[in-house]
């Protein structure tokens, strides 16, 4: 600009100028911002590192002085637009605090530099102020790419300053030794900046050197200024300073991009991410989870974890040898393939699926996997690709049928407990007129006929109680037996019942052992294997029936012992010459409800039955069976000890007929015809009878008539007195009363627990009338 220009006139124009370059960056830096806005410090940099290029040129391109020792370059003027435009930008960016303090520092900075050459020089020269690494103006202007590379230089040094600040925080603790730190920082980096940069940019010709040398006390003395400044600032900030370096927006870790830093991060990311998959790897084997990568077009199993193979009973390699053609074949048990082709073909149409199949592992066994197969999102040739997440639910499952036959068991019990009640009061009343009429009878082919159904009838009544055992709803009553003693009684029953065509075989072992079991289950299990053997023999064949004595090793040398204790059994075998049983039916022919039989012509729950007695008895059974040549079945009985041999019910002697005798019996019972029957059978035997048909009643009729020698009354009743609470009523006005309780179910006759005293007898309907006779007289006994 001339000379010739009034002061106004010059300070009008510098401040038109300054406007003017205020505008240009406010332009600039909003641009900067919508364009980098989510990266903060990046934007800054740039925005700083192009405001120092620019101002370092405009700082040389031109001067304006104001007055006499007053000039104003370009670069002063962009400098100070710099300033005001950092400002606003800082006060429209509230949240980033480290701009705000920054722009205060920088600012701070120049005022005392300024203050401080205008006190030493007596001159204020706002020229080369934009140029704070010490430069002289005259090599400054020399070249524009000096100037470009001299802003991009100072962006560095502030990266190596906060490098060296955070090194000193970590390393130097006394506060007064860090200030100094600081201050030899600034003045070193600065002056080396300003002496060793010209003469690598310009080499080191005399006037070159000439140039440095005359400029070093300024280079001196803006060092030392920002230094200053900065200890001040650290003085008066110190945990303001602190956090500048940390700030997510400020930090020499961003501005250094500091390898060791980023390598060490990266190492923490891979370390928790090492974590996390290992957590997730173990939570995944703790849950059984497979993973694999397969071929949706031919099945194949790309890859896999060693979970998934060993569900399998394979190793990983293993997969890689099987026959694509043959994968459902070779893997899914023969009767899920046809589920296992409508899985493939779901997933080869990129749906996912959820599988639950048998697969056959190389040793033979059988596991239940469930799978879920999803189509892997991607594109090109692995399009067909697809994950697959495998769970051996065998045990799961195994539990589940164990649940649902225990539901089954119950709701059988249920079922089973409601009618049994009934059923035994219409056996009892069979029984019981079956017996009076046999007395009647003289004939003896008549007499034959009624024994036959007083057996038949004790039968059913058997096997009700069978029923409830099965279904855990009645005790067993074990006693000390002979096998062969069984066999025997049913010998002639067979002889008489089975066609002529089916030729009958016993073999009955020689000094066995007793056994301690249930007689009657006993008898039951084995007719109904005999039925069994009928039913497989429709055109005729062979029955044979054996006892054995066997021993069961402790080392288990035979495979089929697993589940029996070591030790001695009786074994009881029945076989037959018959069709024989598949593979696939002979593991179902326990379960309950289960039969090849036609509609009508078996329940299915006859070996059920007898699987639920042996096992309740210490034993087992076994079946072993081939298609065309027959069955056999084995029922192995554990050896009663030698302190069990004399069973003490067997040891008593018969007891004699009841003697006539002038007892009077309070008999109650609901149902009448069981109650007539009971009435006529004591009062053959000379007693005297009372009748009641309700525990209302029988009370009322004990006031009525109190000399009353035995109280005869069903557990169950009507009314609001049932046996037990009739008991004790009776008993608080006789406590020494004898009391027989009767019940046609056979946990009500058989509970330890019931009311009553220990000594009361009790007896499942349909009793024998030797049985009841006896127990009478016991009871009448005791009392005498």
């Amino acid at each position: 600009m001339h000379a010739s220009c009034s002061a106004s006139q010059r300070i009008v124009f510098m401040i038109i100028l300054f406007l003017a370059h205020v505008l240009l960056f406010s332009v600039f830096a909003m641009g900067l911002t919508l364009m980098l806005r989510p990266y903060r410090a990046i934007y800054f940099y740039a925005y700083l590192s192009i405001i120092l290029i620019v101002g370092g040129f405009l700082g040389n391109a031109y001067s304006l002085p104001l007055s006499e020792g007053i000039v104003v370059s370009g670069g002063n003027l962009a400098y100070g637009a710099f300033m005001m435009t950092s400002i606003l930008f800082v006060l429209a960016e509230r949240d980033v605090f480290i701009l705000r303090r920054l722009v205060q520092l920088v600012v701070g900075v120049d005022v005392f530099n300024i203050l401080l050459s205008a006190i030493i020089t007596g001159t204020l020269n706002f020229q080369g102020v934009v140029n704070p690494h010490g430069t002289p103006p005259a090599l400054f202007a020399t070249s524009i790419p000096f100037i470009i590379l001299g802003g991009v230089l100072i962006i560095l040094e502030l990266g190596v300053m906060l490098f060296l600040f955070e090194a000193f925080k970590r390393f130097i603790h006394s506060k007064v030794a860090m200030q100094i730190a600081y201050l030899l920082t600034f003045i070193a980096i600065l002056c080396a900046d300003g002496v060793l940069f010209p003469m690598i940019a310009f080499g080191t010709a005399p006037e070159i050197i000439t140039i440095i040398v005359g400029s070093l006390p300024g280079k001196i003395l803006t060092a030392a200024a920002y230094g200053l400044a900065v200890v001040a600032f650290t003085v008066a900030f110190p945990k303001r300073f602190s956090s500048y370096l940390e700030t997510r927006v400020f930090t020499w870790r961003t501005l250094l991009l500091s390898s060791s830093q980023i390598l060490r991060d990266l190492e923490d990311k891979e370390n928790q991410l090492t974590k996390s998959q290992s957590r997730i790897v173990h939570s995944a084997e703790l849950a059984g989870l497979g993973y694999a990568i397969s071929d949706s077009k031919t099945g194949r199993v790309v890859e896999c974890d060693e979970v998934y193979a060993a569900m399998h009973g394979l190793s990983v390699k293993d997969f890689d040898r099987l026959e694509t053609s043959r994968l459902i074949e070779q893997l899914i048990h023969e009767e899920d393939r046809e589920k296992a082709l409508e899985i493939r073909q779901k997933v080869q149409n990129g749906e996912a699926a959820i599988s639950e199949l048998r697969h056959v592992l190389p040793n033979g066994e059988v596991r239940s996997l469930r799978k879920i197969f999803t189509p892997l999102a991607s594109s090109g040739s692995d399009s067909h690709l697809y994950e697959v997440v495998g769970q051996d639910v065998t045990d799961s499952r195994r539990l589940q049928d164990q649940l649902y036959q225990s539901q089954k068991m119950d709701a059988i019990g249920k079922l089973t407990g409601g009618i049994a009640h009934d059923f035994n009061n219409l056996l009892a009343v069979t029984l019981g007129n079956l017996e009076l009429l046999n007395d009647e009878i003289a004939d003896p082919e008549k007499k034959a006929l009624i024994q036959n159904s007083i057996q038949s009838t004790l039968r059913g009544a058997d096997l009700t109680r069978n029923m409830l055992s099965f279904a855990r709803k009645a005790p067993l009553q074990p006693r000390i037996v002979d096998i062969n003693q069984v066999v025997g009684d049913l010998e002639k029953w067979t002889s008489r019942t089975l066609p002529s065509t089916i030729a009958v075989k016993i073999k009955l072992g020689d000094r066995l052992s007793a056994i301690k079991a249930d007689p009657s289950s006993a008898e039951s299990g084995l007719l109904n294997l005999i039925l069994n053997a009928r039913d497989a023999m429709p055109e005729g064949g062979t029955l044979t029936i054996e006892t054995s004595q066997v021993t069961v090793s402790p080392d288990r040398a035979d495979p089929g012992d697993d589940d029996l204790e070591p030790g001695q059994y009786v074994r009881l075998s029945v076989s037959d010459t018959g069709e024989g049983i598949s593979q696939k039916n002979l593991k179902r022919i326990f379960e309950p409800f289960f039969t090849t039989k036609p509609v009508g012509s078996g329940s299915g729950l006859g070996l059920s039955m007898l699987d639920g007695f042996m096992r309740q008895s210490g034993g087992t059974i076994r079946a072993v069976s081939e298609e065309g040549k027959g069955t056999t079945f084995h029922l192995y009985f554990p050896a009663a000890m030698e302190d069990q041999a004399a069973d003490p019910a067997a040891a008593e002697p018969a007891a004699d007929p009841v003697k006539k005798g002038p007892a009077t019996i309070l008999v109650v019972e609901d149902n009448a015809d069981v109650l007539n029957a009971l009435q006529m059978t004591l009062e053959k035997s000379g007693f005297r009878v009372v009748k009641a048909l309700s525990g209302d009643d029988a009370l009322k009729t004990y006031h009525a008539e109190p000399n009353i020698d035995l109280l005869l009354t069903d557990i169950v009743m009507p009314g609001t007195l049932q046996g037990p609470s009739l008991a004790d009523a009776i008993r608080a006005l006789r406590p020494e009363l004898p009391i027989i309780f009767m019940s046609g179910n056979l946990s009500e006759a058989s509970d330890a627990d019931a009311p009553g005293r220990s000594q009361d007898a009790r007896l499942m309907k349909p009793v024998k009338r030797e049985d009841l006779l006896q127990a009478v007289r016991a009871a009448l006994a005791a009392t005498d």
